[in-house]
């Protein structure tokens, strides 16, 4: 790199002081929005299961298939669309036609660390723009979260983790943990109820998405504390991921982060069996939520190159009555390379089932569910093409809002099915740098509950959508 490390750590202070600044000028905080989410391993090369895009889910999450070339293919799930064959610098790679990636370079990369097991790195991942081709004139993507801003520029997230990872391979005990900040427009999605109490803006803030310790004896593990949800494929890191844009099922199918404790055992080469208890979803404190639910999760890789992945979860959660009822999630993620085509293109594709009983106000039950569906060509270790297609119906309208808005529209209910086609790239410009252009299509279909001037996308008063844009992603 052509710059200091105390000129990188001069830049992340500002970025943080600049922001809070901002952040005091910012509107009241809105009405908390039921999250949901999972835990991470980076997409661009970390060596832990520290992933979210297996939502990081899974058990630990299923690594997300964008891992980086040579990246070690150490859980059950992963897609392995990365593995240590490379592709080399191949055609499409237009911005660079000699793809010279170079080395990855990390501001704490000190060899004391290392001797411990132990990494401390981040990101910068920031939206230059994300275009609304109808201009809506409240400025928001509708249901579209994270990036949720039209026609503006979003600092997304200043991400920063340390962790120390237990190691279940060489027998015995061990001792670990991790503890992850971050700091953004993107921390709105990502606090629990009871813990981020300091934010006073919608729009930035600090959350602690994970801090957690971890014990280990042999091929069994067990992390207590606060970490994101193991359920799903795609998560909250912006480095667990292949597009910027989310999925519904993601923000409204799914839990974010739990509050409790997960068992996980690696029963077999291929397989690995997690089962926990938390106290609800997206929860710190059980002043909000007393119940404690269960997780349970089962991820294995098969001969043949394909990976399946569950995850279930039922407890307590809150209703619109303001009672607590009855809650089942399940997701399943199943990939594979498309080896009879081309080892270069590889298929994911999710499922998630929802439902609640006596969850609307008026007593009656809710269900929701949905469909995605993926596809990805890497063409160089510098670029990679992709490819996702999304049904979610919320079928009562019990899930699915526009969470960070004005109160009145943020009050609004949608019965019926969305859906949304995203096209998208991915450009390494370097070992630490990522661009990804991304064009996304999003159409509903049902009711607005909230009657006239209440549909989900241009201010209320349109079906559907369009977006453009990219991001930015420089690792440190």
């Amino acid at each position: 790199m052509k710059f200091s490390k105390l000129a990188l750590v001069s830049a992340v202070a500002g970025l943080l002081s600049a922001g809070t600044a901002y952040a005091q000028n910012g509107w009241g905080q809105a009405s908390s929005v039921q999250q949901t989410a999972f835990e991470y391993n980076s997409y661009y090369a970390q060596d832990y299961d520290e992933r979210a895009g297996a939502k990081e889910r899974g058990i630990e999450g299923t690594p997300d298939p964008q891992a980086l070339p040579n990246q070690p293919d150490t859980y059950p799930g992963q897609p392995g669309i990365y593995d240590d064959e490379s592709f080399g610098n191949g055609a499409g790679t237009l911005l660079d036609p000699c793809c010279c990636i170079g080395d990855e370079w990390r501001l704490f990369d000190f060899e004391c660390l290392e001797c411990c097991n132990t990494v401390i790195q981040g990101w910068v991942g920031w939206n230059p723009f994300v275009w609304n081709t109808t201009n809506p004139q409240n400025r928001l993507n509708g249901p579209v979260t994270f990036t949720d801003r039209a026609n503006e520029v979003m600092f997304n997230q200043l991400y920063l983790y340390g962790e120390k990872a237990v190691d279940t391979e060489a027998g015995g005990w061990d001792i670990g943990g991790r503890f992850d900040l971050l700091y953004g427009q993107d921390f709105f999605f990502t606090t629990a109820t009871g813990l981020e109490t300091w934010n006073s803006s919608q729009w930035f803030g600090l959350a602690l998405p994970q801090f957690y310790a971890e014990v280990a004896y042999n091929d069994l593990s067990c992390k207590v504390g606060h970490f994101y949800a193991p359920v799903g494929y795609e998560v909250v890191t912006m480095t667990g991921n292949f597009f910027p844009s989310l999925p519904y099922t993601f923000q409204y199918g799914e839990a974010f982060t739990f509050t409790g404790f997960i068992f996980n055992w690696q029963a077999g080469e291929n397989v690995n069996i997690g089962a926990g208890g938390y106290n609800g979803w997206d929860n710190f404190t059980p002043d909000n939520n007393p119940n404690y639910s269960l997780i349970i999760t089962y991820a294995e890789d098969f001969s043949d190159g394909a990976a399946l992945a569950y995850s279930g979860t039922v407890g307590n959660e809150p209703n619109q009555a303001g009672n607590f009822s009855t809650r089942y999630v399940q997701t399943l993620v199943y990939s594979r390379t498309l080896s009879a085509i081309s080892d270069r293109l590889d298929y994911v594709g999710q499922t998630d089932f929802g439902y609640q009983n006596d969850a609307l106000l008026a007593g009656g039950d809710a269900y929701w569910y949905g469909l995605n569906q993926y596809l990805f060509y890497k063409v160089s270790d510098c670029m990679t093409y992709g490819i996702r297609a999304e049904w979610f119906r919320d079928q009562e309208g019990f899930r699915v809002n526009v969470p960070r808005s004005n109160p009145a529209q943020n009050l609004n209910s949608y019965e019926g099915s969305f859906y949304e086609i995203t096209m998208g790239a991915n450009y390494r410009y370097s070992a630490n740098t990522v661009f990804r252009p991304y064009v996304r299509f999003d159409w509903f279909s049902g009711t607005a509950l909230n009657g006239p001037g209440t549909l989900p996308f241009d201010s209320g008063n349109g079906n559907s959508q369009t977006l453009i844009g990219f991001d930015m992603i420089t690792l440190f």
